[in-house]
């Protein structure tokens, strides 16, 4: 298969697609039609941090089996309402809505690590490794740190030569993305409603549960949390 493009690290822009063994779960609709199993996945906001202008995205092994969503008031940062407003203030605050969002995730790449097709892909070599990569990059975990050189007497800064640390976690918007709506109905229903939520991850937890030999991790279950934004000016 080759080696997917980007070395482990930043320069990860998406998880390698899962093995069709795991994905190929019987599905039944009413009157004998077959449809696809609808998986969700998490996109950045916008191309800031992601080598060559990409967006970072990562894609759902399973969709979750609860998805959690909690709406709160919060009198220290709250807009008001536009009744209270004068017809002179047009303005409309993009802060954090008074709301969270919490799921959780499961990644397994038992198939690419026992398979030797896989052998060179970041999946077949890091395992669920992959997948936590693109997560790390999408919040700012992973850093780059480029150190300098000294080339001709002079302090150069190499890319090349740039490495991924772990870094402290960044309020990096993000789409997240469970559900699937009819196109004509997407017009009228809110994002939430459909099961799409925007907001920045604040809360990581990972538990690695199968592992190589190697200790390369097969298997991992991922607790997310997320502090829900205003989609105006992101829609």
């Amino acid at each position: 298969m080759g080696m997917q493009p980007g070395d482990p690290g930043i320069d990860i822009t998406t998880n390698q697609s899962f093995d069709g063994r795991i994905r190929d779960i019987p599905d039944y609709v009413p009157g004998g039609a077959a449809a696809g199993l609808w998986r969700g996945s998490m996109m950045t906001a916008f191309q800031t941090g992601a080598p060559k202008g990409k967006f970072y995205t990562l894609s759902f092994l399973y969709n979750p089996s609860v998805v959690q969503v909690s709406h709160s008031l919060n009198t220290d940062n709250t807009p008001m309402p536009a009744y209270t407003r004068s017809d002179a203030d047009g303005g409309t605050p993009m802060v954090a809505a008074g709301g969270s969002l919490s799921f959780s995730l499961l990644f397994d790449r038992t198939y690419e690590m026992s398979d030797r097709s896989y052998s060179g892909t970041h999946a077949g070599e890091l395992g669920v490794g992959a997948d936590i990569q693109v997560l790390y990059n999408m919040t700012g975990v992973n850093t780059p740190l480029v150190p300098l050189n000294r080339i001709g007497g002079e302090e150069t800064d190499r890319p090349e030569y740039a490495k991924s640390v772990v870094g402290t976690m960044q309020m990096n918007p993000v789409w997240i993305r469970f559900g699937q709506t009819n196109a004509t109905m997407a017009k009228a229903v809110p994002f939430m409603t459909r099961l799409v939520y925007f907001g920045y991850i604040n809360s990581l937890g990972i538990s690695y549960t199968h592992f190589t030999h190697r200790m390369i991790p097969v298997r991992c279950a991922v607790s997310v949390s997320v502090q829900l934004m205003s989609t105006t000016g992101w829609s």
